[in-house]
C-alpha cells in the first residue's frame, strides 16, 4: 500500500458534527447519478482523506500499486518501463482517485469505503533503489463513485464529477478571510505551545492569500487529519459557505483552547520562581 503524512492539529472538540453518510462496502456501492462528467478512474483506497487543492504525499511500495503509478507516469523520466501497462486507458494520465476507508469492516469482512473521493494528479515523484516510489499529488476535483467496474488487482470505478457552487461577493470573501485569520492564529499558537521552529512561509502559508473562498475551504480542511470523519464530511459538503462556517466554529474553539493552554503553561513556568523568592525571604 502506501503511507501518507500531513501536518495536522490536535483539536479539542467533543464532537465532529455530521458524519459521512456514505461509508459502505465498496463492492456494493449503489448511488443515484447526478448531472456531471462520468469517467473511469483507478481508485486508491486509503485511510487518508484527499481534498481538492491539498497536497497528498505517498510512499508506494506494494507491487500492484507500483505497476499503477509507473503506468500513469508513463513517458516521464525515471519510470520503470517494465512495470508500465501500455495498453491501459490510464497510461500516462498522471491521475488517480482516492477514497477514504475507515479501517473497519462490514459483517462480511469487506472494507468500508466512502463513495465521495477526490481525483489526484501526480505533480512530483522519485524512485528509490529498492523499488519504492515517493509521490506528491495535488487534489483536483471531487467525484462520486457510481459503481465498481473492477476490484482487483487495482480497483477501477465509474465515477461522476461533483459540481461545485459558484461563490462570490463581499459576504463570502469576508467569511473566508475570517477563517484564514483563525488558521493563522492556530498555527502560531501551535508553534508557541510546542516550542517549534517555523519559517515565515509556514506561519503564513501562501494558500491563504492565493486561493479563493471555495478552494481555501478545502485546503484548510486538510489540516484536520486527526479527525478523518470530520474531513470526509467537509469534503462531502456541497456548500462553500457551510463548509467555511463549520471551519470557523472548529478553529474558533481551537484558538480558545490553545490560548488557554499557553496561558496555563506560562503560569506554571513562572510559579517556581515565585516560590523560590518566598523561600529566600523567610
Amino acid at each position: 500500500m502506501a503511507f501518507a503524512s500531513k501536518t495536522t492539529f490536535s483539536c479539542p472538540w467533543p464532537g465532529t458534527g455530521r458524519a459521512p453518510a456514505r461509508l459502505s462496502r465498496h463492492s456494493r456501492l449503489q448511488c443515484v447519478a447526478k448531472a456531471g462528467t462520468r469517467k473511469q478512474l483507478p481508485i486508491f483506497p486509503l485511510n487518508v482523506v484527499a481534498l481538492p487543492c491539498a497536497t497528498v504525499p505517498l510512499m508506494i511500495f506494494e507491487a500492484r500499486y507500483r505497476v499503477l503509478f509507473n503506468t500513469i507516469l508513463a513517458g516521464e523520466p525515471g519510470v520503470e518501463d517494465g512495470l508500465v501497462q501500455s495498453d491501459s486507458p490510464f497510461c500516462g494520465s498522471r491521475r488517480f482517485g482516492m477514497c477514504y476507508v475507515d479501517g473497519r469492516a462490514d459483517p462480511s469482512g469487506a472494507s468500508r469505503m466512502a463513495s465521495v473521493g477526490t481525483t489526484l494528479e501526480v505533480v512530483d515523484f522519485a524512485h528509490v533503489q529498492d523499488g519504492r516510489i515517493f509521490v506528491t499529488s495535488k487534489g483536483r476535483e471531487r467525484f462520486r463513485v457510481l459503481s465498481i467496474v473492477k476490484d482487483r488487482p487495482i480497483m477501477i470505478a465509474e465515477v461522476e464529477e461533483l459540481p461545485e457552487d459558484e461563490v462570490e461577493g463581499e459576504e463570502v470573501a469576508s467569511l473566508a478571510e475570517e477563517v484564514a485569520d483563525l488558521l493563522r492564529s492556530t498555527i502560531r499558537l501551535n508553534v508557541k505551545l510546542n516550542n517549534l521552529e517555523a519559517s515565515e512561509d509556514q506561519l503564513e502559508p501562501e494558500e491563504l492569500a492565493g486561493l479563493g473562498p471555495r478552494d481555501m475551504s478545502y485546503w484548510i480542511a486538510s489540516f484536520f487529519g486527526d479527525i478523518k470523519v470530520l474531513q470526509q464530511s467537509l469534503l462531502e459538503e456541497n456548500s462553500t459557505v457551510k463548509r467555511l462556517n463549520r471551519e470557523k466554529e472548529i478553529l474558533s474553539d481551537t484558538v480558545r483552547y490553545y490560548s488557554a493552554t499557553v496561558a496555563l503553561k506560562s503560569l506554571s513556568v513562572s510559579s517556581p520562581a515565585s516560590g523560590d523568592d518566598k523561600a529566600k525571604d523567610s
